[in-house]
């Protein structure tokens, strides 16, 4: 009995799907017990889920005194209270703990890719956005029109622009788990991943310079330090510093531009579950503004966002295909339901 049950138990772990399974019924259990809905255990649930969000605001205060933008662990332990005060923690586990894992390993790896000495392209791009601009280089063209040589409101918004790319596919998930029961939720997590994949792959076969490195080494007029002024500007020194450092994430992934591609991702979600139209043009607007603000500062050239928007179709495709795929399969051959337990 004990050697079947550790068999079983090594077939859940080496199977994925099984394993997710496994989760989801253990999780759905965590949140049906029966304290938990109780008045005084909701009473209790709710008022540790108010301490816990109070402690994440205390953390993002004290990041941002610290010079920092966001603080990874604030971020998480406010969706946690949310997911306690809702009684959704078992489900929370389920969903956004691959979510979490995968997080952490995209950043291992963008910093292992710079170390391994590949060739860095930096002409190409160069080539390709002069075509684009019809002579002159996209990014050239906007800060001669636009920047005038002091953090302003257009520069403001570009840094927002920017450090949107991580944070607004994360609140939107949220938005999705939370607002909308998990409608199109699992299509944007495998939809970041499949792109940050497909670009990874991308990264470590050809890296890329963006326009801010090539004028660094001579190869295009001077660009303007757009970002990392406007971090020192609104005193996030700390942020700042890690600006353009080799050592704290990859410098040379600029195609595909990821910028892009993970607010298209989000752009196919929203339509694909017909979610609000409101919704729908918040999100047009915030991609639009992002190709903007990537271009303008010099961190992207105008040809890594449109193969970034190309990555994005593609991995959307086969993301959908693998999931059509599975779910056919399991039309033809459902899973068993369970067998009910013995006395």
């Amino acid at each position: 009995m004990g050697a079947a049950a550790s068999t079983s138990g090594l077939r859940t772990l080496f199977n994925p799907f099984r394993a997710m399974r496994e989760l989801g019924r253990r999780s759905a259990e965590l949140d049906g017990l029966p304290a938990g809905r109780t008045v005084g255990g909701a009473r209790v649930r709710r008022f540790a889920a108010v301490l816990l969000l109070a402690y994440s605001v205390y953390s993002q205060v004290q990041t941002n005194l610290d010079g920092s933008f966001i603080s990874p662990l604030a971020f998480v332990l406010s969706m946690i209270a949310v997911a306690l005060y809702l009684n959704r923690t078992g489900r929370f586990v389920r969903d956004w703990v691959p979510v979490l894992v995968g997080i952490v390993a995209y950043g291992v790896t963008v910093k292992a890719v710079p170390r391994l000495g590949v060739p860095v392209h930096y002409t190409p791009q160069i080539d390709a956005d002069k075509v684009l601009g019809f002579g002159t280089l996209p990014t050239t063209w906007l800060q001669e029109h636009l920047y005038g040589g002091h953090t302003g409101p257009l520069e403001v918004f570009s840094l927002a622009m920017y450090l949107s790319h991580f944070l607004a596919p994360l609140i939107l998930a949220f938005l999705l788990w939370t607002a909308w029961n998990g409608r199109g939720f699992h299509d944007l997590l495998f939809g970041i991943l499949a792109v940050s994949i497909l670009g990874d792959i991308t990264f470590l076969a050809a890296p890329t310079a963006p326009p801010w490195l090539a004028a660094d080494h001579g190869l295009i007029p001077p660009v303007h330090p757009v970002i990392r002024d406007a971090l020192y500007d609104l005193h996030l020194n700390s942020v700042a510093a890690r600006k353009g450092d080799p050592s704290s994430y990859n410098i040379v992934a600029a195609v595909p531009s990821l910028h892009v591609a993970w607010p298209v991702i989000c752009l196919l979600v929203i339509r694909k579950h017909q979610l609000p139209k409101w919704l729908l043009s918040a999100q047009a607007l915030l991609a639009l503004g992002i190709v903007f603000a990537v271009v303008y500062t010099g961190e992207h050239y105008l040809v890594d966002g449109v193969v970034g928007i190309v990555y994005a179709l593609a991995a959307w495709w086969l993301v959908q295909w693998i999931l059509a795929r599975r779910q056919a399969a399991q039309k033809v051959h459902p899973h068993p339901a369970p067998a009910p337990a013995s006395n």
